[in-house]
């Protein structure tokens, strides 16, 4: 059995996808599977996976239609073979020893999640940056001694190894469908992983600015934002722990969703805009009635100011529409 199942979730991305399959096959640390997931691609991803899987034995590909991240995440751990398993998007690439550093500390620690450094990359301009966690290599944490980790660990799946029986032995899978699905899980694993460890040194290389990257577009898929913010809550709930995490969760809900808020700057859809102000502000003041007052800062950002409050929010959106008129 390998150590690691790597997988790798493929839509459309055949001019990055090389580079990624390349930096898992030349990693320092050799054992370990790799999971190609081709979700429906209309590329030749396809081909050159299957290029691929012809070269090494080690790598496995699963052709299927398309179904979304989720569904091409959890496709690859339903056949996953390792004890530990690894997310890497198909358009991002690793440093050559992520695996070696990620396995050698999930031993030290027996810890149940690895999380690391990334460098982002923004393609448009060249800049590379690192974003680095808080918290120290040389400890080991809990959720319960640390309730602040989920307003500072980030959602995204990829920074992270993880032990595949923390989502069997729990039934966690990726949301089907969904967008945001990261903040759908990240946070479920976190409550049950019972040692978290960190590596303070940048191995997983994102690329911000991607192309066609759907991060930043406000479309109907911003409503998932509030479909994946309720599953954790109500997964706390279940597990009879939201009140002791009830700051941190109104934090992390809030935050993500003026975030959202923040892509309706471009939509020149008003009414559709109008609506989705008005949805995530009754979701905000029936959740967390006290909005904005929080134990923690959600009024982070310079600007963020102008998305706390409904009234504020849609006279700047006017104001800015305004001002864009030839």
């Amino acid at each position: 059995m390998p150590e690691v199942s790597v997988i790798v979730p493929i839509y459309n991305i055949q001019k990055y996808l090389p580079k990624c399959i390349d930096s898992v096959l030349n990693q320092s640390f050799q054992d370990y599977e790799l999971i190609l997931v081709n979700d429906g691609s209309k590329d030749d991803s396809l081909s050159i996976c299957r290029e691929y899987e012809k070269k090494d034995s080690r790598i496995r590909v699963i052709d299927k239609p398309n179904g979304g991240l989720s569904d091409a995440r959890n496709s690859g751990m339903a056949i996953a073979k390792g004890k530990y398993v690894s997310f890497i998007d198909g358009d991002d690439f690793i440093e050559p020893e992520m695996l070696e550093k990620s396995v050698r500390k999930l031993h030290e620690t027996d810890a149940d999640i690895v999380m690391f450094d990334i460098y982002q990359y923004y393609i448009e301009t060249g800049r590379k940056e690192v974003i680095r966690n808080v918290y120290d290599e040389n400890s080991v944490y809990t959720l319960q001694e640390h309730p602040e980790m989920i307003t500072r660990i980030k959602n995204a799946a990829w920074n992270k190894v993880y032990r595949l029986s923390l989502f069997r032995d729990n039934g966690i899978i990726y949301p089907w469908g969904c967008y945001y699905e990261d903040l759908g899980t990240t946070y479920r694993l976190l409550a049950r992983a019972e040692k978290i460890a960190f590596i303070n040194e940048p191995l997983y290389d994102y690329l911000q600015d991607r192309p066609g990257n759907i991060t930043h577009t406000f479309n109907m898929n911003a409503y998932h934002v509030l479909d994946m913010v309720k599953i954790t809550i109500d997964d706390y709930k279940t597990l009879v722990i939201y009140e002791k995490y009830y700051e941190e969760l109104k934090f992390l809900g809030c935050v993500n969703i003026l975030e959202c808020l923040k892509k309706t700057r471009d939509c020149t859809d008003q009414q559709m805009v109008n609506k989705y102000i008005q949805v995530c502000f009754w979701f905000i003041r029936n959740t967390w009635p006290e909005f904005p007052k929080c134990k923690y800062n959600i009024n982070r950002e310079k600007n963020d100011w102008v998305y706390m409050d409904p009234v504020r929010l849609r006279a700047y959106l006017k104001f800015r529409k305004m001002r864009s008129r030839p």
